[in-house]
């Protein structure tokens, strides 16, 4: 779907979700866009970079952004394309969202009027909107380990709990990359258009985007560290539950071997045994038995084996 969300004296933003093959066509017959830039535009996974053709006066950002999926944390790209002094947003059905997003950003900062922004401007104040979304969903994610965390010590560690923690891991991985991507690419964005940009909108983009990505970045590379740490003490954790597990097993074999002894020992019908011959050498055998268990398991208390 092709839809005209704003149109003011500077440009007009045209938000493009879902695109089929007519309206392919009409974006290449009616509004002159190229089909190498669309198709770089609505690519699931095109990664995030700067893409020019000067010729046909087109600049293609790729950016990633947050997505919440099937309960599931997920960055994907969109497509903004700057052509013609207009602006082009390109979406598929999970960033679809970030429509109001840009075109009502609670950012809380000073824009210029309607007919006096620019492109470059309004696009930026909504991708600061857009990151802020990175920070949100890393103190989310910190809120999920702090938990996992809390429960150390105070119950056994389970599969379930360590699932837990290699998925929030797995996330930090994907959001500090797409973080990292994106920090690049507004580089690169800045340099390439500095001649072209009016200073408020420089400013726009280093006081207010690249610091929100670079302070999420911080944050991620921080969250990641601390989550490594908290899974590798839970590893320590695990090992340390299981070499005591193999102390304890260990011990409880080397015990149980004592009536194997002294049954074995009774079961070949010497007669020069004591008490073989006794009516009572049965019961005999079993206070022998126990007698020697006893001394084992106090010989492996004194060399510490009984020590978690």
């Amino acid at each position: 779907m092709i839809e005209i969300v704003k149109n003011v004296k500077n440009f007009t933003w045209y938000h493009v979700s879902n695109l089929t093959v007519e309206e392919h066509e009409s974006l290449v017959k009616e509004h002159h866009l190229t089909n190498e830039m669309i198709g770089y535009a609505v690519d699931h996974n095109e990664s995030v970079r700067m893409e020019y053709d000067r010729h046909a006066d087109e600049t293609l950002m790729v950016i990633d952004v947050i997505v919440h999926q099937d309960n599931n944390v997920e960055t994907r790209p969109i497509g903004i394309l700057f052509a013609h002094n207009d602006v082009y947003t390109f979406t598929h059905e999970p960033t679809d969202y970030i429509k109001p997003i840009i075109l009502d950003p609670q950012n809380q900062q000073i824009r210029a009027q309607e007919d006096e922004i620019s492109a470059f401007d309004f696009i930026m104040t909504g991708l600061y909107s857009l990151m802020i979304k990175y920070v949100d969903e890393i103190t989310e994610i910190n809120k999920k380990r702090r938990v996992i965390q809390a429960q150390f010590g105070q119950q056994k560690q389970t599969t379930h709990q360590m699932n837990e923690l290699l998925y929030l891991k797995t996330q930090m991985i994907y959001i500090q990359n797409s973080l990292a991507n994106n920090h690049v690419m507004l580089d690169s964005f800045r340099t390439d258009f500095k001649t072209l940009l009016k200073e408020f909108e420089l400013e726009h983009i280093d006081d207010d985007v690249r610091v929100e990505v670079e302070q999420a970045k911080r944050m991620a590379n921080l969250a990641l560290e601390v989550i490594n740490s908290v899974s590798d003490a839970m590893g320590n954790l695990s090992n340390r539950d299981l070499n005591w597990t193999m102390k304890v097993l260990t011990v409880y074999s080397i015990v149980l071997t004592v009536p194997t002894i002294v049954s074995g020992f009774y079961g070949e019908n010497v007669k020069w045994l004591p008490f073989a011959d006794a009516q009572s050498g049965w019961w005999v055998t079993i206070v022998i038995t126990l007698i020697l268990m006893a001394l084992v398991s106090i010989l492996m208390m004194i060399s510490g084996f009984f020590r978690k």
